[in-house]
């Protein structure tokens, strides 16, 4: 049953990370104060999924091995998801650490970008996992 959970749990931190953000894009284009504040609820739903698809992906390492055995590290579906998700970790801790992030426009394009970034480098993980399950 356990290596069946990871494929159903992945699917929520890839779409969770893309709208938190979108509703933190959102925000900065329009101003609008509700798209600040889901977009930090969604952040953290996302990261608690992403706890839950990290480990239920570490069970179901222990039937393949491959998150100690494949290098470059870059090309191992795990390690590069387990990176994504530090990278939404920082972002959220910095919008909850300082939450008006936003105000100047360096902060602004700097977060976005980390957050693009972060969407980016989390799309090319979940390639790998598809490519490692033979999905692909």
């Amino acid at each position: 049953m356990l290596p069946e959970l990871h494929p159903l749990v992945i699917h929520f931190p890839i779409a969770l990370f893309s709208a938190a953000i979108f509703f933190d894009a959102l925000f900065i284009i329009l101003k609008k104060p509700e798209n600040l504040m889901v977009g930090w609820w969604v952040m953290l739903l996302a990261l608690v999924s992403s706890a839950a698809a990290i480990a239920t992906g570490i069970i179901d390492d222990t039937l393949i091995g491959h998150l100690g055995t494949v290098f470059p590290i870059w090309v191992n579906h795990g390690w590069v998801q387990i990176f994504s998700s530090l990278i939404f970790l920082a972002l959220f801790i910095w919008r909850t650490r300082y939450p008006l992030f936003y105000e100047t426009k360096i902060w602004r394009q700097l977060y976005l970008i980390s957050g693009g970034i972060g969407i980016a480098i989390l799309y090319y993980g979940g390639h790998l996992g598809a490519t490692l399950s033979g999905r692909i």
